[in-house]
């Protein structure tokens, strides 16, 4: 850890990836209209509410990606001398470059592989590559940052989104955590995104029209944005205060821990399970105690000695390397697969053919594109003092 990284958290976000490519191929089964996956559908239903199901708790995942950047780039910021410029152009180059990449991908796949509807897979696999590439998608993918239908060419950007432009405004976020005590540092963070689920039910009981200003481009809309921002928030607060948690985490004792991590385990897996059964709304319902429980595991991962030894083994910190590239290249590999070989290959074994094609795809991409994008963002400038941690 000569270099400040805590490994163990490389390692999770890794794990991360692999879970939210999981939950994309459990849709594409539990989706599926043919009686032969119905079977395999109630099976991964059942599965999904036992501990086996976190292996692809996707929107957990997706949290957690959340709450570690906000970590990540808080002490990035700490720990470097830049200007908000450079701070910029690195931020920009080292997501803008893999994800441009991605998006030529996808808009190929959609114009040369998609030819119709995949029969007895549902409307969710279904809806992504259908319509045809046109300039006006086009100009609004490679423009990243406004509202628009992320879901034409890679249906997993819509998340990048949202980190691109919370990045714009993260030194200040970064600056207000900061300059409070951390006891009320996220409290407004917390209100602000209970008021965007409160504007955004109003909006869509008072009609199209309201719903569209609020909730215009879906998962890009502005309103998501502010509404992330909480678990962004988490995450820096954490890593603002994070010597006095090692502190503190450290002096516990081993029951105490124990019990630390089963509540970590709990609130990201189970409590919003459990509360959803109340029927409130899902934003609020799943997301916060996924988010406070991500918090709280990033704290065991990175301070509990044998688990943190545990992580940072060779396979789960190649997992972190190419996680971003994982992550970002995954589905158009899905759609690919699906769309040149479902029919001709028995779904099963083609999704496990698809896994270890994405494996390698992803392990090119990061050698040819996100490495190379890293090499770009580390020569823009800026210096860099190693944390203590």
């Amino acid at each position: 850890m000569a270099d400040g990284r805590v490994r163990s958290l490389d390692a999770m976000r890794g794990l991360a990836a692999v879970s939210v490519v999981l939950s994309h191929y459990v849709l594409v089964v539990a989706h599926a209209g043919r009686r032969r996956y119905e079977y395999a559908s109630r099976w991964l239903h059942w599965l999904s509410e036992t501990p086996l199901g976190l292996l692809w708790a996707g929107r957990a995942a997706v949290l957690f990606f959340f709450v570690l950047s906000g970590y990540v780039l808080f002490i990035m910021l700490e720990r470097s001398s830049l200007s908000y410029w450079t701070y910029l152009k690195k931020r920009i180059a080292r997501l803008y470059i893999p994800y441009l990449a991605a998006i030529g991908l996808g808009i190929a796949g959609a114009a040369l592989l998609y030819a119709k509807p995949l029969q007895g897979l549902g409307p969710w696999i279904n809806k992504f590559w259908s319509w045809p590439p046109s300039t006006g998608p086009v100009v609004d993918h490679v423009g990243f940052v406004d509202a628009f239908n992320s879901d034409r060419y890679d249906f997993t950007i819509w998340t990048l989104v949202q980190e691109m432009r919370i990045s714009l405004i993260f030194p200040l976020l970064a600056l207000w955590i900061r300059r409070l005590r951390w006891q009320v540092a996220w409290l407004p963070f917390a209100f602000v995104a209970a008021g965007v689920v409160l504007l955004r039910g109003v909006a869509q009981s008072m009609g199209e029209a309201w719903s569209g200003v609020v909730m215009g481009g879906g998962l890009t809309a502005y309103s998501a944005t502010i509404y992330y921002m909480a678990p962004f928030a988490l995450g820096a607060l954490l890593a603002c205060h994070r010597d006095a948690v090692r502190r503190r985490y450290c002096a516990l004792r081993p029951s105490m821990r124990i019990g630390f991590s089963v509540s970590a385990f709990v609130l990201y897996f189970y409590a919003p399970r459990t509360l959803a059964a109340f029927g409130n709304h899902r934003m609020l319902v799943h997301d916060w105690p996924i988010m406070i429980g991500a918090a709280l595991g990033l704290v065991v991962v990175a301070y509990e000695a044998p688990i943190k030894r545990f992580f940072e083994r060779g396979a789960f910190q190649y997992l972190g390397r190419i996680s971003y590239s994982l992550y970002l290249f995954h589905p158009l590999v899905l759609l690919a697969a699906l769309h040149v070989f479902y029919g001709r290959v028995a779904l099963a074994p083609l999704l496990g053919l698809t896994f270890v094609a994405t494996m390698l795809i992803s392990d090119l991409a990061y050698r040819w594109i996100e490495r190379p994008a890293a090499q770009v963002a580390r020569r823009l400038g800026g210096s860099y003092r190693p944390d203590r941690a």
